[in-house]
C-alpha cells in the first residue's frame, strides 16, 4: 500500500471519526444544560433524541408515501418538527416528573432511568424492535471527492454544519441573551436567582426542554 493510500484512508477515517464526534457533542451540550442548570441526572436524555429521529423518520415516510411534491424538502422540515416535538416531550417530563425530585440527586437518577425504560417500550410496541430509517432525498446522498483517493460523504458533512450551527445557537443563547443570563445566575445560585426576581424553575423547565 502507497502512502498516498495510507493518507486517504487515514483522512477517511478521522472524517467519519469527527462525524460520530458531532453526534456525541450534540448529546453532550444536552446534558452539560441538564445538570448544570438543575443538577439533574437525565438517563433518559438518549430516548428524547430518539424521539427527534422517530419523528424525522415519520415526516419523511409520510411525506414520500402521500406528499410527493415536497419529499425533497420533508427531511429539512423533519428536522424543525424533531425539536419542537423533543421539546414539548422535555417540556412535559419535567413538569409531571423532575420538578417534584429536586435536590434529589438519586432519586432523579432513578426516576429519569424508569422513564427511559418506559419510552423505550413505548418505541418498540410503535415502530417495532426492527431498525428504521428515514427517507434520505437525494440531495444528501453522494460524496465529495476532493481527491481521486478520497471519497466524504454529503450526509457526514450536512451532520457536521448542523452540529456547528446548533452548538453556535447555544452559545449565543447562553451569553447574548437574557434568558441565557438568567441560567448562567440559577447555575451559579439559584436561591440568589430566586431571590432576585428571576424564576429558577421555569428556566430549569426550559433548560430541560432544550
Amino acid at each position: 500500500m502507497s502512502p498516498s493510500e495510507i493518507g486517504s484512508i487515514i483522512a477517511m477515517q478521522g472524517f467519519a471519526g469527527l462525524s460520530l464526534f458531532s453526534v456525541l457533542l450534540l448529546m453532550a451540550l444536552g446534558l452539560a444544560i441538564i445538570f448544570g442548570q438543575m443538577g439533574v441526572i437525565n438517563m433518559a436524555h438518549g430516548e428524547f433524541m430518539t424521539i427527534g429521529a422517530y419523528t424525522i423518520y415519520v415526516f419523511t415516510t409520510t411525506a414520500a408515501t402521500y406528499f410527493p411534491a415536497i419529499a425533497p424538502y420533508s427531511f429539512l422540515i423533519a428536522i424543525l418538527g424533531a425539536f419542537c416535538i423533543a421539546f414539548v416531550a422535555g417540556y412535559l417530563a419535567e413538569y409531571l416528573l423532575i420538578r417534584h425530585l429536586y435536590r434529589r440527586p438519586l432519586d432523579t437518577l432513578l426516576a429519569t432511568w424508569g422513564l427511559s425504560l418506559g419510552m423505550q417500550q413505548i418505541f418498540r410496541s410503535t415502530f417495532g424492535a426492527k431498525e428504521v430509517s428515514p427517507v434520505i432525498p437525494e440531495w444528501l446522498l453522494g460524496s465529495v471527492k476532493p481527491t481521486e483517493a478520497i471519497d466524504i460523504p454529503i450526509n457526514g458533512l450536512f451532520v457536521m454544519g448542523l452540529t456547528v450551527l446548533v452548538t453556535a445557537t447555544v452559545f449565543l443563547m447562553l451569553f447574548k441573551s437574557r434568558w441565557g443570563l438568567r441560567v448562567r445566575a440559577t447555575v451559579a445560585n439559584r436561591m440568589m436567582s430566586d431571590a432576585a426576581g428571576i424564576h429558577a424553575k421555569e428556566v430549569g423547565r426550559l433548560a430541560c426542554a432544550n
